[in-house]
C-alpha cells in the first residue's frame, strides 16, 4: 500500500462462498497495534504441542526483515515439516480469561514461506476442551515482512464465552516445499484477543462472516466521505454505513497530548501515519487524546481521528512532534558550543541556505566539491545520473588516523553516494578512504579513474563481504579501521564519536554507530544476543531519540554497517571469521571473538549513520546473499554456545537485558543536569557519577527540571548515563511512575530535591536503598550567612530549613557529607537517627604546571547564582583590596565565574577586572600568582580551591573556605582571618617566589594524595556498603 493510500484509505476485506456470499469488512491492521497475548513477549517453546510431525521452532522478533515494524512477530520454524502435519501453539497460557462474559475478537496478521495451511483458532476451557473454534487459510502469497500489507488479517469473533481458559492456535499443513534447503516458515503478528467492549483496536464493521474456503477479495474505500455510500464488489453492491455526523475544532497540540473540541461524545480511534493506535474516549466540548512516544522524533506525521471502526477520518492533521522540550534560547543561554543547530526553528532552511551558499563559492576547489557532495546526497541514490558522477577528491594523510574500509560490488550510485556523505560529514580526525571493489561489472570497476585520494582495490571475481573487509584492512595505514557498508550516510562527527569511547574507558576493542533509516525510525543501537544465540538488533523501528537508546554501553555486538575497531586489535584477533564466508553474522562473531581477547565491544550513540539497508545484500532472506543469514546462524550458534548461554530469553525484559558488564541500577536525582565548567557543585556531580561507574553500575540520570541541555547533556551520554529529559518524561514524578521498580539504588542531591521524592520513591521501590548527597548542610550555610549579614527575619527561618533537613536524612538509608564538621553537626542534631558517612571529592590533579615566570595579579573563581561567593567579592574589595594597593599599587583583582550579574560587573575599576564565564580553568589558574577564597558564609567543601590547588597555584583562604579539606595554614597554604591578615599573606606570594614554590607544591601533593580516583572510589564503596550494597566491582 502507498504511502499516500494509507492516509485517505481503509480496506475491505471481502469473503465469498458458494452462493451465500457472506461479506465481513475490517478496518486495516496498523502496524503499531498493542500486544495483549505475547504482552512482554510471554511466551515459551514448551506452549507449542506437536500431534503430527515435528515441534516447530519458536522465536520472537529474531529475523528483523520478517518483523513487523513496533510489533511483535512469533516466528516458528518448520524443519521437516510435510502435508498433514499437525500442531497446536496456546497464546496466553498465563492468562485464564475472566472477562468472557462479553463477546470477544481476536485478531492477528498471518503470513507463510514454502507452505500452506489450515489456521484454526479455538477458545478452549480449563480441561482442554473446544468451546468455540474459527477457521481460515494462509498460504505464501501473504509473505509478511515490515510491509504489513503483504500480511493476511486474521479476524475470529466469539459469542459470549463464560467458561473459556486459554486461546490455542492450531496448524494443519496442507502443503509444504519439501525440495527447499531452507524450512517453511509461518509467522503470527500482534495477536489479540478482546472483549468487544474493550478492544485494542477499532472495532470490526461485520456484515457477515468468513467461512472455509472463501474466496477472499478486497476493495478501497474512501474514509473522507460525507453521508452513505456504496463500493461494488464481484457486481455486487455493498452499502456503507453512514459517516458520524461528530466535528472536531480547534485543535492544540502540547507536550504529548492532543487537545481538540469534540460536538458528540463517543469512542473514537486515533490513527498516526495511516496505523491505528488507540481508541479515544472523547465528551462533548473540550478533550485531549495523549499520543504516543514514537511520534516524539523530530519528524512530521500525520495524526489522524476516525470512527470507532476506522472506516471514516473525521479529523486529520500533520504535526511535527518535537524530540526536545527545551526551547532553542534556553539552550543557547544554559549550553555552551557545540550547539544543537537541528533543534532551530531554522535548522531546515539554515541547511538548505548552506548548500545553496556553498555552490555559490567561485573557489573551485573544496567549496565546489563540497556543494556537488550536498547535492548528491540530497538528491539520493535513486535519482542520479552520469551527470551527477563528476571527480571527487579526497585528502591525503601520511599517517591517518582512522582507515575506513568500504566494501562495493556493482551499484555505483550507492557506493558514489557514500563518498560524497563522507566529504559532506566533518570530522576532526583524519581519516583515508579503501574501497574494494569486488568484481564490479558496472562503473565501481573505474573508481579510481574518477575519485583521487582513496585506495581502490580490485577483485577480478567476487570474493565476497568477509574476504572483501579482510583484504581491504590490510590495506590500512589508521590507527583504527572501520567498516562501513556502501548503503550509507554518515553524519557530522561520526568518526569522531566512534573514537570517544576508546579515549574515555579502559580496554575498548570495538564501537559501533547507532544506524538509522531514511525514515528516522531507529534500525540498531547496539545488538543483544539471547541464551538462544539469536541476535537482535536492539531498538528496531523505534524513535532513535529516546533515551534508553542515547547512551554509550557495552553491547552483544555492533553491525558491522559501521564500526570501528583498533587496527592491533583486528590483527591480534585475525579479523572476520573465514569459516562464516561469504557474508553474514560475520559482526556478531567477531564481536565475541574482541570480548574474549579481553576487550570491551561499546555502542556509541552519537556517531549517527543513516542506514538504506538492504542496498548491498536485499532484503529476501530465502534468495540472494541474504540467504546465508539461516546458513551460518548454526554455526555461529555452536561456536560461541559457551559465551552466551547466560543471557537472557530471547525477547523478555529487553531494556533490562541490553545492559552488559553492569553489577546494578543507580538513579542519580538533581535539580539540573550538571555543568561542570560552571559550579563547583557539577563538578562534583559527575565525579560522582564516574565513581559510581567505576563501580560497577549503571548510572540514569534525572535533573529535576527533565531539561535537555544539549553540550552538557551529550556530555553525559558520551560518559555512558543515561539521561532523561522532557518530552519523554514529563517530569521527575513521571519518570517513577514508570521507572522505579527497575533500579537498585537511587542517589538524590540537595535536601529539597529529596524531599519531594523520597516517599513516592519509598513507595514504588520498597527495596531501593536511598543515598541523600547533602551537597552541603543548608542550614549551617544560612545560619552563618544570617549572622554575617545580621539579619534576623533569615535568622527565624533557620530553624525550619533545619527540621526539614533532618526530615529527609532520617528518611534516607544513608547521608554523605562532605566535611567532618557537618558530619559533626548532622549527628548532633540527629543523634543516632541519621546515618551519616564521607563523601569522596575527586580532583585530577594536572601532571606539569604553568611556570611562575609570567604569572600576574591574583583570581577568584565562583557561581554568582550562589549567595556566598556574591557577598565574599563584595567583602574583599571593599576590605582586603585597597589595603594590598597600598603595598602593590599596579596589581589586578581578577574575577572569573557564571551567572555574573551588574552588582558584580559594578565592581570593575582599573585593579578589578570582572571576566564572567571562563570558557578554559587556564585563564583562571595557570595565568596567575595567587588564588583566593574570601567566603564568609557557605558550607561544604570548596572545589575551586582544590582545583586551584590541583593546578599548583598557592592559594589564600578564609576558615570557612579551608573547612573540611584538611589543608594546613602554613603548609599546604595560607589561612587569613582578618583584612590585614589577607593583605599580608597575598603581598607575600605576590613578592616572594620560595614561599610560592613551596605552597604550590605542597599543596599539589596533598591534593594528589587526599583527593585521587583510587581514594575517591574507596570512600564511594563504604558510603555503599554502609548502606548494605555489597555487590560493587
Amino acid at each position: 500500500m502507498s504511502t499516500d493510500a494509507a492516509f485517505t484509505e481503509a480496506d475491505l476485506k471481502l469473503f465469498e462462498a458458494n452462493d451465500e456470499k457472506p461479506v465481513t469488512t475490517v478496518p486495516p491492521f496498523g502496524d503499531r497495534s498493542r500486544i495483549d497475548l505475547i504482552s512482554g513477549h510471554d511466551i515459551e517453546q514448551s506452549q507449542i504441542v506437536s500431534r503430527v510431525g515435528q515441534v516447530p521452532f519458536l522465536t520472537i522478533n529474531s529475523l528483523p526483515d520478517w518483523t513487523v515494524p513496533k510489533g511483535t512477530t512469533l516466528m516458528l520454524r518448520l524443519d521437516g515439516a510435510r502435508a498433514g502435519d499437525r500442531f497446536e501453539l496456546t497464546l496466553g497460557r498465563k492468562r485464564i480469561l475472566q472477562s468472557c462474559s462479553d463477546a470477544l475478537v481476536f485478531r492477528a496478521l498471518l503470513a507463510a514461506h514454502r507452505m500452506s495451511a489450515k489456521i484454526t483458532i479455538e477458545l478452549r476451557d480449563a480441561a482442554g476442551g473446544v468451546v468455540q473454534s474459527s477457521e481460515d487459510y494462509i498460504t505464501p502469497d501473504h509473505p509478511g515482512g515490515r510491509d504489513v500489507s503483504l500480511h493476511k488479517p486474521l479476524l475470529a469473533t466469539f459469542a459470549r464465552a463464560a467458561d473459556a481458559a486459554t486461546l490455542t492456535v492450531s496448524v494443519e499443513i496442507d502443503r509444504a516445499d519439501e525440495a527447499s534447503v531452507v524450512p517453511p516458515y509461518l509467522f503470527i503478528s500482534n495477536p489479540q484477543l478482546h472483549p468487544t467492549t474493550q478492544s485494542e483496536g477499532p472495532a470490526p464493521y461485520v456484515l457477515g462472516a468468513s467461512q472455509a474456503g472463501t474466496q477472499e477479495f478486497m476493495a478501497k474505500l474512501n474514509p473522507y466521505v460525507v453521508g452513505a455510500s456504496s463500493v461494488v464488489v464481484k457486481d455486487q453492491i455493498i452499502t456503507l454505513p453512514e459517516r458520524p455526523r461528530a466535528g472536531f475544532s480547534d485543535p492544540t497540540f502540547s507536550g504529548r497530548s492532543l487537545h481538540v473540541n469534540a460536538t458528540e461524545d463517543g469512542v473514537y480511534t486515533l490513527y498516526v501515519d495511516g496505523a491505528y493506535v488507540s481508541d479515544a474516549h472523547l465528551g462533548i466540548g473540550r478533550g485531549s487524546v495523549l499520543l504516543p512516544e514514537f511520534l516524539l522524533d523530530g519528524g512530521i506525521h500525520h495524526v489522524a481521528i476516525r470512527d470507532r471502526h476506522g472506516l471514516f477520518v473525521l479529523y486529520e492533521t500533520y504535526e511535527a512532534f518535537p524530540a526536545v522540550m527545551t526551547s532553542y534560547d534556553i539552550i543557547c543561554r544554559e549550553t555552551r558550543s557545540p550547539l544543537p543547530y537541528r533543534l532551530a526553528q531554522q535548522a531546515s532552511h539554515r541547511y538548505t541556505s548552506l548548500g545553496r551558499a556553498v555552490a555559490k563559492i567561485s573557489d573551485k576547489g573544496e567549496a565546489e566539491q563540497l556543494a556537488h557532495a550536498h547535492d548528491v546526497v540530497t538528491k539520493g541514490v535513486g535519482f542520479l545520473t552520469k551527470r551527477d558522477y563528476r571527480p571527487l577528491a579526497f585528502k591525503s594523510y601520511t599517517a591517518p588516523l582512522v582507515s575506513i574500509v568500504i566494501p562495493a560490488h556493482n551499484k555505483f550510485n550507492i557506493t558514489y553516494s557514500c563518498l560524497c556523505a563522507l566529504l559532506l560529514a566533518a570530522n576532526e580526525a583524519t581519516f583515508e578512504v579503501v574501497v574494494v571493489d569486488d568484481g564490479s561489472s558496472d562503473e565501481t570497476a573505474r573508481l579510481g579513474d574518477l575519485v583521487s585520494g582513496i585506495t581502490v582495490i580490485h577483485n577480478e571475481m567476487p570474493q565476497r563481504f568477509i574476504r572483501a573487509c579482510n583484504e581491504g584492512v590490510a590495506a590500512c595505514r589508521g590507527e583504527y579501521v572501520v567498516l562501513l557498508n556502501n548503503d550509507t550516510e554518515p553524519t557530522a562527527g561520526w568518526l569522531d564519536e566512534l573514537i570517544e569511547p576508546f579515549k574515555r574507558f579502559d580496554d575498548v576493542g570495538l564501537t559501533g554507530s547507532k544506524l538509522v533509516y531514511p525514515d528516522g525510525r531507529l534500525q540498531d543501537a547496539g545488538g543483544i544476543v539471547w541464551r538462544s544465540g539469536n541476535p537482535w538488533n536492539y531498538g528496531r523501528g523505534a524513535n532513535p531519540f529516546e533515551p534508553r537508546f542515547s547512551y554509550t554501553r557495552q553491547a552483544d555486538y555492533l553491525s558491522g554497517a559501521a564500526m570501528m575497531v583498533r587496527k592491533s586489535v583486528w590483527d591480534e584477533i585475525g579479523g572476520l571469521s573465514s569459516y562464516l564466508e561469504p557474508m553474514y553474522f560475520e559482526d556478531t562473531d567477531f564481536a565475541f571473538k574482541v570480548r574474549a581477547a579481553g576487550y570491551k565491544t561499546m555502542f556509541a550513540p552519537l556517531s549517527l549513520v543513516y542506514h538504506y539497508e538492504g542496498g548491498t545484500s536485499g532484503t529476501e532472506i530465502i534468495s540472494g546473499m541474504k540467504r546465508y543469514q539461516e546458513v551460518n546462524r548454526p554455526k555461529f550458534k555452536q561456536r560461541w554456545a559457551s559465551a552466551y548461554r547466560s543471557a537472557g530469553e530471547e525477547g523478555q525484559n529487553v531494556d533490562i537485558e541490553k545492559d552488559r558488564g553492569i553489577v546494578g541500577r543507580v538513579a542519580f536525582i538533581d535539580y539540573a543536569t550538571p555543568r561542570p565548567d560552571r559550579d563547583a557543585g557539577s563538578y562534583a556531580a559527575i565525579e560522582e557519577i564516574k565513581l559510581v561507574q567505576s563501580l560497577g553500575f549503571k548510572v540514569t540520570f534525572v535533573p529535576d527540571n527533565v531539561t535537555y541541555l544539549g553540550h552538557y547533556t551529550d556530555e553525559l551520554s558520551r560518559q555512558g548515563v543515561e539521561t532523561i529529559h522532557a518530552p519523554f518524561a514529563i517530569s521527575v514524578a513521571d519518570f517513577l511512575e514508570k521507572r522505579a521498580a527497575e533500579f537498585d539504588v537511587f542517589y538524590i542531591t540537595r535536601y529539597q530535591i529529596a524531599a519531594k521524592y523520597i516517599d513516592m520513591i519509598r513507595r514504588l521501590a520498597p527495596r531501593a536503598k536511598i543515598l541523600f548527597m547533602n551537597a552541603d548542610l543548608h542550614f549551617l550555610r544560612e545560619l552563618r550567612s544570617a549572622i554575617e549579614s545580621k539579619d534576623d527575619t533569615r535568622m527565624a527561618g533557620v530553624a525550619r530549613i533545619r527540621d526539614d533537613e533532618l526530615a529527609v536524612m532520617r528518611k534516607a538509608d544513608v547521608t554523605l557529607s562532605y566535611n567532618d564538621v557537618e558530619h559533626s553537626v548532622i549527628v548532633s542534631h540527629a543523634l543516632n537517627a541519621v546515618k551519616v558517612v564521607r563523601a569522596p571529592w575527586v580532583v585530577r590533579a594536572s601532571e606539569t604546571i604553568a611556570p611562575l615566570a609570567g604569572r600576574e595579579g591574583f583570581s577568584f573563581l565562583g557561581s554568582y547564582g550562589h549567595p556566598p561567593n556574591v557577598q565574599a567579592v563584595e567583602w574583599f574589595t571593599e576590605a582586603v583590596l585597597p589595603l594590598v594597593l597600598s603595598q602593590r599599587p599596579g596589581e589586578v583583582f581578577h574575577i572569573y565565574g557564571s551567572a555574573m550579574g551588574a552588582n558584580i560587573r559594578a565592581l570593575e575599576s582599573d585593579n578589578v577586572t570582572a571576566h564572567g564565564f571562563a570558557e578554559d580553568l587556564a585563564d583562571v589558574y595557570d595565568r596567575h600568582r595567587v588564588f583566593i577564597a574570601p567566603l564568609r558564609s557557605g558550607a561544604g567543601i570548596k572545589g575551586k580551591v582544590l582545583g586551584a590547588l590541583a593546578r599548583g597555584v598557592p592559594c589564600v583562604l578564609s576558615p570557612v573556605a579551608a573547612e573540611g579539606t584538611g589543608l594546613r595554614n602554613g603548609y599546604d597554604c595560607l589561612i587569613a582571618e582578618d583584612p590585614s591578615m589577607w593583605a599580608e599573606h597575598i603581598v607575600s606570594l605576590l613578592t616572594k617566589d620560595e614561599l610560592w614554590m613551596k605552597l604550590s607544591t605542597n599543596g599539589r601533593d596533598f591534593v594528589k594524595e587526599s583527593f585521587s580516583v583510587q581514594r575517591g572510589q574507596q570512600i564511594m564503596r563504604k558510603a555503599f556498603q554502609a548502606a548494605d550494597i555489597y555487590f560493587t566491582l
